[in-house]
């Protein structure tokens, strides 16, 4: 198991971060092929695995420790996130254009109650015709966030793995069920379901699981995926599905099988593949900027349609949706290589590697500079 020995990353759990990303970019990015096939076949796992991964490195922890790390390392993105769509969404206002145009409306009511809200998907209050509109894809930080801390609580109880298990079971039904009547705030209902996740990461470690599924498991586990996306789309931010309690046993297979498939690609060795290899380690270890970024340009940016239409005047809608797809890890890609350089918004995004506090060290040398400069 090869490991990045500068920051003790596990190399195949970030290509399996970075697989998972990309499936997220493409499955948002379909244009007329969603819902389809292939999309039902990416949301199958582009989020469960994030959390799968999450219990497979999991450790108790205090709770405040946990939190205050959660804080910096989900919120603080979370929130700089939206800092970053009330500015473009304040320039559109100022200068309506169509390229910097918000696709979820111009309205700052709006805006701000979806930030606070939370939720992936719009929600819309019972008895009421109140509307809230979706934040959009970073509702995952915000549910991870919350979904830690409630494992986290769970793991330390002092009873049996097995009736940890059945906690989870519990927690997993009543998200699911109570989705159906009112969607909760700060994406509650997904980190409930999101427990089921965890758990199976943990019990992979606990158990050492990838090691026994042997190529034929996998090969089965696959045409159960395969299947899964003949009929079923996972809505995981919105807690539905064809079938629910399908989806949520193939988002743990289906993960597996992604897992699998990232050990093999550690261990091989030829030149070429090793181009790819990098390629998806740096997605993985870059994914929350990327994640974040994808935001920016999913519902801010309005280049992708044009790209689109570019492309299919000239090649046709299958090309374009494929150059579309490139278009936009693109851009993602080149915001992740920027960031380590950008001094106070890399502190959002890399806390790990950019603390607040080598902020305040920055401004402190630019003050003395700006005084040298005086005398």
């Amino acid at each position: 198991m090869k490991t990045n020995t500068k920051n003790k990353r596990i190399a195949w759990i970030d290509i399996a971060r970075g697989i998972a990303i990309i499936a997220v970019v493409a499955g948002h990015s379909l244009g007329n092929y969603w819902p389809g096939y292939l999309g039902n076949f990416l949301f199958a796992f582009h989020m469960p695995i994030f959390f799968i991964l999450s219990g497979y490195l999991y450790h108790e922890q205090n709770q405040k420790t946990l939190e205050k790390k959660n804080f910096f390392n989900l919120l603080m993105p979370y929130i700089a996130t939206v800092a970053i769509g009330f500015i473009l969404l304040f320039l559109y206002r100022m200068v309506p254009n169509s390229i910097i145009a918000p696709s979820r409306g111009s309205s700052f009511r709006d805006f701000f109650f979806s930030a606070i809200y939370g939720a992936g998907g719009d929600v819309f209050i019972p008895d009421t015709s109140i509307k809230i509109k979706a934040i959009g894809a970073i509702w995952f930080l915000m549910a991870m966030f919350i979904a830690n801390q409630i494992f986290n609580l769970i793991m330390k109880l002092k009873i049996k793995v097995r009736y940890k298990v059945m906690v989870i079971i519990l927690l997993t039904l009543v998200g699911v069920q109570t989705a159906k009547y009112f969607f909760l705030p700060f994406s509650v209902q997904p980190a409930l379901i999101a427990q089921c996740f965890l758990m199976s990461g943990y019990l992979i470690k606990k158990y050492n699981i990838l090691s026994k599924v042997n190529w034929l498991v996998i090969v089965m586990l696959l045409l159960l995926w395969i299947w899964d996306a003949f009929f079923n789309l996972f809505d995981f931010e919105g807690v539905n599905a064809t079938n629910i309690y399908i989806a949520l046993p193939v988002g743990i297979t289906s993960s597996i099988v992604v897992m699998k498939f990232s050990m093999y690609i550690e261990n091989l060795t030829a030149s070429v593949i090793e181009v790819f290899e990098r390629i998806f380690l740096f997605f993985g270890e870059q994914s929350l900027i990327l994640l974040c970024f994808h935001l920016i340009d999913l519902d801010y940016v309005q280049l992708w349609p044009k790209v689109i239409q570019m492309v299919n005047n000239h090649f046709g809608y299958l090309p374009a949706i494929a150059f579309g797809v490139v278009y936009r890890i693109l851009f993602v890609s080149i915001i992740a290589l920027m960031m380590p350089y950008i001094p106070f918004l890399r502190s959002f995004y890399m806390h790990r590697q950019h603390p607040f506090s080598e902020l305040k060290t920055f401004l402190v040398k630019k003050e003395r500079k700006k005084n040298d400069r005086r005398k």
